[in-house]
């Protein structure tokens, strides 16, 4: 990531795509900072005519007057200021929920959602950079922009009151220019380099939390107090970096106002001593460049507000690069029978060619790499290099694929969503009641286990499934598929903990259904099915007993050990 190309055109790139969508509110903050910044000016502007008009009429009407119209316009001022707080509120609540809405959408449309086997789970951690994002328009739109356009309206007007301030201004703004050109794409790339560094070391730290106690003998402390240290170390490092950047940047805004504030004083008063400037000019010039001093003083802070903005930007847009499924080719449409057949389908190596009559179910001997890339292939996270999937007779690529993982179904895996158990089963249809929950877990032999736990059904689950252990959840995962009753439905060998006895009991209740059904096992001998199944990435094969397969087997190891 750092070695790839980062300045202005990416970082426009990021913001484009992370706060581009509600810019309608960042537009209207700024509508409300033009009208603030040129009532501003009624307070210099005033005061200028307020010292003319005493020098040359010494009544006390025209203060009185010139008073009341700065009090109004400064009410003006407050009110604009208020609503433009409230605007940015708004924008804060609907980036958020936009924001929200759009990493859930991509995370499940997810071309590949198994995003803790590619080591990706910490890409969600960059949600929290949404709170920088928050903090950082608002403070931009509102501080920043304000300073940039009351400097702006402010150098112009002085630009008229005398030639010595066009030219004195035009070299303030050539100043400024300059430090932004020197610093800002150094800043800009140390500001990301430093948030993934930030990143890397959350990501250490879940993975320590995660351990389960792993770090916790002599050998392993050191490697985690080691990791840690260079963790640490290379944010350290890139906080250094970036440091230099802003802060050397920030010193020269500095050096800047401190200059120009001792320059105008210095060549203002030589006017006026020479007749060519008017005291009343030079205390309306000093009140305006002042405020332009000052803010440029500021800069350095808004600038590392910014450079934030951007690095939190970038590691949001990593969130919208999830790459995503193909759309949808056939909305609404389902698989209609529990039919399945693979013709020449080739992925990674693995060649497909075997069909599963409706209803049939098979106990199946299978090559932990095929058994894997069937299911990835059966539930769409993967396309074929080529070939043919078919369900129910038609092409699976014609279904509306969250119809179609409704109606197939794999439990490969020991892992749950973090749900209690009441609200993973009621997943399983709109309808279903307590009662069929009770006699799905009953089924699976859960109803005792789950009776003795302090909140029954409403007891949470974490992901590993905890307080279950993982042939109960695996236990758990087959008594949402009874009440799902999906017409494909394929089982891995985590199945072997549970008793063949109630598992069979299970799967009959499922063939009343109608469900297809592909058990993998390593026990074939103590369970009996409609036939027996060899599921190997080279061949599949059916046989028709029970001591064929396990010959079969035999043939394959003896073949392997010579």
């Amino acid at each position: 990531m750092a070695a790839k190309r980062i300045g202005w055109r990416e970082a426009a790139s990021w913001l484009t795509e992370v706060v581009g969508p509600d810019m309608p509110y960042v537009r209207l903050t700024l509508v409300y900072g033009v009208a603030i910044s040129l009532l501003s000016l009624a307070t210099p502007i005033s005061v200028q005519l307020l010292i003319n008009s005493v020098a040359n009429t010494a009544l006390p009407t025209p203060l009185w007057t010139l008073s009341g119209l700065l009090l109004g316009l400064l009410l003006l001022v407050a009110a604009l200021s208020a609503m433009r707080v409230w605007v940015m509120a708004l924008f804060e609540r609907r980036l958020f929920a936009r924001v929200v809405a759009e990493i859930t959408v991509r995370a499940v449309h997810a071309q590949n959602p198994f995003f803790a086997d590619q080591n990706r789970g910490d890409v969600f951690n960059r949600y929290f950079d949404l709170v920088v994002v928050q903090k950082a328009v608002p403070s931009l739109a509102v501080g920043a922009f304000t300073i940039v356009l009351q400097s702006a309206v402010g150098l112009i007007v002085t630009s008229f009151y005398h030639p010595f301030f066009l030219g004195f201004n035009a070299l303030l703004l050539l100043t400024i220019f300059s430090i932004w050109m020197i610093w800002s794409r150094g800043s800009i790339r140390s500001a990301v380099e430093l948030s993934q560094a930030k990143h890397n070391a959350a990501h250490w730290l879940e993975s320590v939390g995660g351990s389960n106690g792993f770090y916790k003998s002599s050998r392993h402390l050191n490697f985690a107090m080691d990791r840690s240290e260079k963790v640490t170390a290379d944010y350290v490092d890139r906080h250094r970096r970036h440091f230099r950047y802003t802060f050397t940047q920030t010193l020269a805004f500095l050096l800047t106002y401190a200059v120009a504030s001792a320059a105008l004083l210095a060549l203002g008063g030589s006017l006026i001593l020479r007749g060519e400037l008017s005291i009343g000019q030079l205390v309306a010039a000093e009140l305006i460049l002042s405020a332009v001093f000052y803010g440029i003083a500021q800069l350095g802070s808004y600038l590392d507000t910014f450079y934030d903005l951007v690095a939190s930007a970038e590691e949001l847009s990593l969130l919208y690069a999830i790459p995503q499924e193909r759309p949808v080719l056939a909305a609404g449409e389902a698989p209609r029978n529990s039919g399945v057949r693979l013709d020449g389908v080739v992925i990674e190596g693995a060649r497909f060619d075997f069909a599963l009559e409706a209803g049939e179910q098979l106990v199946t001997l299978a090559d932990g790499g095929a058994e894997r890339l069937l299911a990835m292939v059966l539930k769409r996270h993967v396309v074929p290099d080529r070939g043919l999937v078919m369900v129910g007779g038609a092409d699976m690529a014609t279904f509306d694929m969250y119809l179609l993982r409704s109606e197939v179904t794999v439990l490969d895996r020991p892992t749950i969503v973090e749900v209690t158990i009441r609200e993973y089963l009621a997943m399983a249809s709109a309808d279903v009641t307590s009662e069929a929950m009770l006699q799905a877990i009953d089924a699976v032999g859960l109803r005792a286990r789950i009776a003795a736990l302090p909140q029954g059904l409403d007891t949470r689950l974490a992901a590993s499934g905890f307080p279950l252990w993982i042939g109960e959840v695996m236990a758990l995962k087959l008594a949402n598929a009874l009440l799902v009753r999906p017409r494909v439905l394929m089982l891995s060998q985590l199945y072997d903990l549970i008793p063949a006895e109630r598992l069979t009991q299970v799967l009959r209740r499922l063939k009343d259904a109608g469900t297809t059904v592909l058990l993998c096992t390593g026990r074939p001998e103590d369970i009996t099915l409609d036939g027996w199944f060899r599921l190997e990435p080279e061949r599949q094969q059916r046989y028709a007993t029970r001591a064929e397969l396990i010959a079969s087997t035999q043939e394959v190891s003896h073949a392997a050990r010579s």
